[in-house]
């Protein structure tokens, strides 16, 4: 049953979609990557049949690029839903959407940030207070931090390469409990922390890498797509190399335990580019799934005390054709796949997939990503 709370976020982002009757959610929103003219794309998710409704589409002024690294999230929706953040990779901004109308409050950027060069592309996340968000910018190699203010603009803190390197940054995420930003580092095989003061801004704690590690020798360690468990001490990357998982344990002193989890499954499914915790696994103990660069999902067991990933099942979605990003709710999974559909999906109990609905997104390009409003985990 949803809680008052979650029914009020609900009716708040029903009333600012401007769709016309209530609707109960969630809500699938995506950032179509679009070259041509980027927008949002909001839909009503019925968990119980999969059906998606289309409610609103928000358009940016700005330009996708129509691809990237995989794993990259380019929309970030505030918990309160007062605030939606759309990445142009192309023209180099992001797009803000303010208020009971979701009109377009800005399109911010600065010399110093850079999202297009080489076609690198890059993503953003959202601080769960609201008050400040990240960019990840994979053509300027380094880290934007954004303040966000009432109004929805936003006005850059700073810009922060990682004492790593430089590298095609491209995924970033904020840690649940608000103090801290890791960033995948791949052409390093490593990963960066950042603790985040009051005013937003970033600290570097320093680096982890995977490069020694003897599960790595032969197809390296690369890290990409993350998400990390509810009480923030678990970080657990992608790897867009061979069949396997990263993680690193978080604490005072920064990173620590890093390991290699092994992901062979029945499918033969390879880049485990995109992880996403279901509701127990990002508690402590469930699911932790893997949206894989050869077209499937792979589903596992994370235990995070004793720290454990174990591959339970697999279903192929799109044979060869990679997986863009998964989100999921309840026993529901969606996936944006190539090279504009997204997928719904039934999560079984021995953690295979279902179909339940395809649909195309006319809006979108192949590099497109999407999330699920409201984070019900």
């Amino acid at each position: 049953m949803t809680n008052s709370k979650s029914l009020g976020k609900l009716v708040m982002l029903v009333s600012l979609l401007c769709v016309p009757s209530f609707a109960v959610g969630p809500f699938v929103v995506t950032n179509d990557d679009n070259p041509g003219g980027n927008s949002a794309t909001a839909y009503t998710l019925n968990a119980a049949t999969g059906a998606l409704t289309l409610a609103r589409v928000l358009h940016t002024g700005g330009r996708g690029l129509g691809g990237g690294f995989l794993g990259s999230i380019g929309v970030a929706v505030a918990s309160n839903a007062h605030c939606l953040f759309v990445a142009d990779t192309a023209s180099n901004d992001i797009a803000a959407f303010a208020g009971r109308a979701y009109n377009l409050a800005g399109r911010f950027s600065n010399p110093a940030l850079n999202f297009n060069v080489n076609s690198a592309g890059g993503s953003i996340a959202l601080a769960p207070n609201g008050a400040s968000l990240y960019g990840a910018y994979g053509g300027s190699m380094n880290i934007g931090a954004w303040a966000v203010g009432s109004n929805c603009s936003l006005t850059l803190v700073g810009a922060y390469v990682p004492s790593v390197g430089a590298d095609f940054f491209s995924e970033v995420r904020v840690a649940p409990n608000g103090k801290y930003v890791v960033v995948s580092a791949p052409d390093f095989e490593a990963a960066e922390l950042f603790a985040i003061g009051e005013n937003g801004g970033l600290t570097d704690r320093g680096s982890v890498s995977y490069a020694g590690n003897s599960n790595c020798a032969v197809t390296g360690c690369f890290p990409t797509g993350i998400d990390i468990t509810r009480d923030s001490k678990v970080v657990v990357f992608g790897n867009s190399s061979g069949a396997s998982a990263l993680s690193v344990n978080v604490g005072s002193s920064g990173f620590s335990n890093p390991q290699v989890w092994t992901l062979t499954n029945a499918a033969n499914a390879t880049g485990a580019t995109v992880p996403f915790f279901a509701a127990a696994g990002y508690a402590g103990s469930g699911a932790l799934y893997f949206g894989m660069s050869s077209g499937a999902v792979v589903t596992t067991q994370f235990t995070e005390s004793p720290l454990s990933i174990t591959v339970t099942n697999s279903t192929t979605i799109t044979q060869g054709s990679p997986i863009n990003t998964i989100a999921a709710t309840g026993n529901t999974l969606v996936v944006a796949e190539p090279l504009n559909q997204i997928g719904v999906f039934r999560i079984n109990a021995d953690g295979s997939l279902t179909l339940l609905e395809n649909i195309t997104d006319n809006n979108a390009q192949p590099g497109f990503s999407l999330s699920i409003y409201p984070n019900t985990r």
